[in-house]
């Protein structure tokens, strides 16, 4: 149960640095946040691939399994 608490935490820190990777990419990709126009259909992957791609990832790193580490003496 412990690693759903985990994968949620992880998940949610994960999307500051991938809204910021979206931001990043919508400007790379061309985009202008003072425009009158809708915004154009290809842009949406630039703006949410970056951004749920860091929450899945971050969600995967939080359900993964604890290696049990043994010390050796």
């Amino acid at each position: 149960m412990m690693g759903v608490g985990k994968a949620i935490v992880f998940g949610f820190f994960a999307m500051f640095p991938g809204s910021v990777l979206a931001l990043v990419a919508y400007w790379l990709m061309g985009g202008n946040l003072h425009t009158t126009n809708p915004i154009d259909d290809f842009m949406f992957i630039p703006c949410y691939g970056p951004f749920f791609g860091s929450i899945a990832f971050g969600v995967w790193l939080g359900m993964r399994d604890e290696q049990d580490v043994e010390l050796e003496t």
